[in-house]
């Protein structure tokens, strides 16, 4: 028996804690589920990225990859925007939309477009090929993953990785070290009006680490390799988040 977790297991576990986190954040509203859900699902962000740089070195084309990714983006973007028009998701105090309101509340496929090729410029600086065009556009990127889900806290993990991409080792402590610094930042913002545990529990990038076991799980082989398991994640995820988006405006304004 093969030692390990290959990367389509590694994906089914993802996909289902996802799910778990969407309906604790988009169905119960933080209200009739534990709070310390938000914590133990907070790898799946970081795990799928850091699949998804195992497969930049892997695939047969980067490029489509990326187109891949992209448009799945702008699908899950359309979808997301149509459905805020329809039930006029507007700032309840100025009755304007806004822009996270209106594209969100999800959309890690531009996310992950976003740093595929922030990692695909880092590797051609690397190699020394197009060195600057490829930091120009590595500056362009960064600065749009302000706007993308996560990309903000993504953007860090993802140099890590990629820096220290076959060193699992050093992807680790990088990691661990990250999410020190961001458990000590939400510790000195804690200004009060809550419970400490109910702060750590929202402001919860800290709790990426969590993705270390399932990094040191892996065993660098793909899994299962058919046209299902490739585009499980790209089917299930946004069909979900609409459903579980709808269901919340119809029930829940």
């Amino acid at each position: 028996m093969e030692k390990g977790l290959d990367a389509y297991k590694l994906k089914i576990i993802a996909l289902l804690f996802m799910i778990l986190d969407h309906v604790h954040t988009h169905l119960w509203l933080y209200g009739s589920m534990p709070q310390w859900l938000s914590l133990v699902t907070r790898f799946v962000s970081p795990l799928f990225l850091y699949l998804m740089i195992e497969g930049f070195y892997h695939t047969r084309s980067r490029a489509k990859y990326l187109i891949r990714l992209s448009v799945a983006a702008l699908i899950m973007l359309a979808g997301n925007v149509a459905i805020n028009l329809y039930f006029h998701n507007v700032n309840p105090a100025t009755g304007k939309y806004r822009y996270f309101t209106l594209t969100g509340p999800n959309n890690i496929f531009m996310t992950l477009a976003l740093l595929f090729a922030l990692v695909w410029c880092l590797e051609n600086v690397k190699q020394h090929n197009h060195i600057i065009r490829s930091i120009l556009i590595a500056l362009i990127v960064a600065f749009l993953c302000l706007f993308s889900e996560g990309g903000i806290y993504m953007l860090p993990i993802a140099i890590i990785v990629w820096f220290f991409h076959e060193k699992k080792a050093f992807q680790c402590i990088g990691i661990g070290v990250y999410c020190l610094l961001l458990l000590v930042f939400t510790l000195v913002t804690f200004t009060g009006g809550c419970t400490l545990y109910s702060y750590l529990c929202f402001d919860n990038e800290w709790a990426m680490f969590l993705v270390i076991p399932f990094i040191l799980l892996y065993n660098g082989k793909r899994g299962r390799n058919t046209a299902f398991s490739k585009y499980l994640f790209y089917v299930i995820y946004p069909v979900h988040i609409w459903i579980f988006v709808i269901l919340n405006f119809m029930f829940n304004r």
